[in-house]
């Protein structure tokens, strides 16, 4: 029974051993033909699968990329002639190439010697060295198609294999060109609204000075599409620093605090912004907003004046000035209605009426500037007028309404 067991295991060990055989011999053959590669090529794949053999996996993988070098090769040949040839077969033969080396190189990295690792490293960089730049020219041409999804593959292999050191016999890469690859794959992961791609390499494309406010917010972006608050919280206010006059740093944070009812630290961070770009319109104005919120309302005037004062048309800054005398007033007048019986009630009243007279201006500019935002000045307005006495003004405001209300 020993023996018939021990030659059972014998034979199926000489099966496997042609079988493996039979798929390498089948792989060469078709190299040196260039027909049935692709056919082959799946094979070798499918047989990758259920080889324990750790050096005939290795084979498997070694001769796939061999046959997408010949493809390549065939393809070549053909632009060579000035013949017709498929762009789309010549760069994906390159990168299946890549990708087949890239799990040799996992597997072989397995090994315990290192001088057999060093070996099989070696060999897929005699490989791979000659296409480094049309792996590269692969995800140019499908980033230039808008094909984001296969321009994020390319990218991310060649900086895959950079890391690998597949590049090194070629020289070492310029770091401008790798932050460069880098900043196409960050955005091709934004482009196709995937935040984990997003997040890849763009620290990596961080380190280059071009667009880094653009790297800056597509990372902000993914953090807070991921739920991660703090980190969101965190690039936002490094892009802030480092580029203070693009707006969407500024204005996500100071959304998150005001909406959050955070005010105190969202006017600390005004005041800090202040300090940077002191004429800034668009700084004095979130000042300003936050002030309204505070219920600070002669300092949010006054900060919505520093506002206006470098930009004359900018209208939230009038919003928030005639909104500001707008609640002065209310508070005038709620405070007036305690003293109704007594002398103090008619000076109350006076300064309420005053108010509504300062807010008159500044909301009556918003309405020039936004006319179809009725929604923003209609309301006060139609306040003012009536606290005003405005009688004509008044009627054509509430026509105004009451036409906004019954399009709605």
């Amino acid at each position: 029974m020993k023996r018939k067991y021990a030659l059972g295991v014998l034979l199926l060990l000489a099966c496997s051993v042609v079988s493996g055989g039979n798929i390498l011999k089948e792989a060469k053959e078709a190299i040196k033909t260039g027909s049935n590669l692709e056919q082959t090529e799946t094979k070798l794949l499918e047989a990758v699968k259920t080889e324990k053999n750790i050096y005939r996996r290795l084979d498997y993988y070694y001769y796939a990329a061999l046959m997408n070098r010949k493809i390549n090769d065939m393809e070549n040949e053909k632009l060579y002639l000035k013949q017709s040839y498929d762009t789309v077969k010549f760069f994906n033969s390159i990168y299946a190439m890549f990708q087949h080396m890239e799990r040799y190189d996992s597997i072989a990295d397995s090994l315990s010697s290192e001088k057999k690792k060093r070996k099989y490293r070696e060999k897929a960089c005699d490989l791979l060295r000659s296409y480094q730049t049309n792996l590269l020219n692969g995800g140019k041409f499908y980033f230039m198609k808008n094909d984001f999804a296969k321009a994020y593959d390319f990218f991310d292999s060649y900086l895959l294999a950079n890391e690998k050191d597949f590049f090194k016999k070629n020289g070492p890469l310029q770091d401008s060109l790798i932050w460069k690859v880098a900043r196409w794959s960050t955005l091709c992961g934004y482009k196709l609204n995937e935040p984990q791609k997003v997040l890849s390499y763009s620290s990596l494309a961080l380190q280059d000075t071009i667009l880094r406010h653009f790297i800056y917010e597509y990372q902000a972006k993914a953090y807070l599409a991921l739920g991660d608050t703090a980190n969101w919280l965190a690039t936002l206010k490094s892009g802030l620093m480092y580029d203070p006059d693009y707006s969407f740093f500024f204005a996500s944070l100071t959304d998150y605090l005001n909406a959050n009812h955070r005010y105190e630290q969202a006017l600390s961070l005004t005041d800090t912004m202040l300090t940077i770009r002191s004429k800034s319109p668009f700084f004095w104005y979130a000042r300003s907003l936050v002030l309204l919120n505070l219920q600070r309302y002669q300092e949010c005037i006054s900060s919505a004046d520093s506002a206006i004062a470098y930009d004359s048309i900018y209208m939230y800054a009038y919003y928030n000035k005639g909104l500001a005398f707008c609640n002065l007033a209310v508070q005038m007048s709620d405070s007036a209605a305690a003293y109704i019986a007594s002398d103090e009630y008619e000076n109350l009243r006076q300064k309420s009426v005053a108010y509504y007279a300062q807010a008159l201006r500044p909301m009556e500019i918003v309405r020039v500037l936004a006319p179809k935002d009725t929604l923003r000045w209609a309301q006060p307005l139609y306040r003012i007028y009536l606290n005003l006495n405005m009688g004509a003004q008044f009627a054509r405001i509430e026509q105004i309404l009451k036409t906004f209300k019954s399009n709605k």
